[in-house]
């Protein structure tokens, strides 16, 4: 064999064999896990963004689930040598210069994702879609250091009778003043480390969330605040524990009654934020609301005849695009807390109703 030819020979069949050492698979992980995430949590933005926007429409929302992801990775690689002798052209040619070498390297690499789409309509579902958020995920989720005003102001209709901004019938209803004093009085309490729950057993020996304003060692400004708090809710100013139930009125100075709102309402009250082109009003495709203001919107969604260049998440409907505005803080969190009600809703998971401890001076 020709001693130039020779080398390249044997690196062919180096890299050849070299071809079944190599791992693709924790490769495959590096490159799939972050882009597979960033799709699935953009699309839900999406889809969460859509719902909304169709509700302001009075459409019926419609989720679509994506339960599993499975990808599946294939390389084959085949290799192949062959040689002969040829006649010689010139005779003097020796015995070496007349053999012929080749080699044949064939690589074949598929990438066959297989995607599984699952329509939230389930009883389960829905029921958990219209079923109102018990008290006890609005404390908790309190605890968790979500803001108590943004949390009110999203999850809850009334407090003892002091009723939220409101929406029925296509009509908006303002919040009652004191709701707004009321909830931002809790967000002070919340960022000074005064407010709080714990977990503790009743008398049947059953878990029970207190909720507690730890006001003694309070700033004097926010005891006053707290103290209006309690007045504005009408609770006994002695009693420190104070049973949460669910309705609209406390049946007693002694519990504290919160209305609190399904996650089907939660997303037909952020529906009345969204900005519904003019000509869409005028041909009736969405029914007109009367703007009753509000200080500082938990949500807003604009619209315009062309796909903006840089938001957050962007819609199409109804031949219009809407879409969130990347600096919009107050809307993307708003929309963050949306998708952990929708998983809540999901699981349908549940807790008992909690009881309020407050230690007052």
């Amino acid at each position: 064999m020709n001693s130039r030819r020779l080398p390249l020979v044997v690196l062919a069949i180096a890299l050849g064999g070299g071809i079944g050492c190599r791992h693709f698979g924790p490769r495959s992980i590096v490159a799939d896990r972050i882009p597979y995430n960033e799709a699935i949590a953009h699309s839900w933005k999406e889809q969460t963004l859509l719902n909304i926007v169709k509700m302001r429409y009075t459409v019926t929302p419609f989720f679509v689930d994506v339960p599993q992801i499975t990808s599946g990775y294939t390389f084959q690689g085949t290799a192949g040598a062959n040689g002969g002798i040829i006649p010689p052209v010139n005779p003097l040619a020796s015995f070496s210069q007349q053999l012929t070498a080749g080699l044949n390297l064939q690589g074949a690499y598929q990438d066959r994702p297989t995607i599984s789409y699952t329509p939230q309509t389930g009883s389960q579902f829905i029921r958990n879609l219209t079923t109102p958020i018990n008290p006890g995920t609005v404390l908790f989720l309190l605890q968790s250091g979500y803001p108590a005003d943004v949390i009110f102001n999203l999850m809850v209709d009334s407090i003892n009778g002091i009723k939220n901004r409101t929406s029925s019938g296509g009509q908006l209803r303002p919040a009652d003043p004191e709701f707004a004093q009321v909830t931002q009085s809790l967000r002070k309490a919340q960022m000074a480390g005064h407010v709080g729950i714990r977990v503790q057993m009743d008398k049947e020996k059953k878990e029970t969330v207190a909720f507690f304003f730890h006001d003694k060692d309070a700033d004097p400004e926010l005891a006053k605040e707290l103290a209006v708090v309690r007045k504005a809710l009408k609770i006994d100013p002695n009693q420190t524990d104070f049973r949460v139930t669910f309705g609209a009125t406390a049946a007693s100075p002694q519990e504290i009654a919160i209305l609190s709102r399904s996650v089907l309402r939660v997303l037909q009250e952020l529906s009345t934020f969204v900005d519904v082109p003019v000509d869409h009003l005028a041909r009736g495709i969405a029914p007109p609301l009367h703007d009753v203001g509000t200080d500082t919107p938990l949500f807003q969604v604009c619209s315009g005849c062309k796909k903006p260049c840089d938001s957050f998440v962007t819609v199409c409907y109804e031949g219009r695009w809407f879409w969130i505005e990347k600096n919009d803080i107050i809307s993307k969190r708003t929309l963050g807390q949306i998708l952990v009600l929708l998983a809540l809703a999901d699981t349908g998971a549940k807790e008992n109703l909690p009881v309020i401890t407050i230690q007052a001076n």
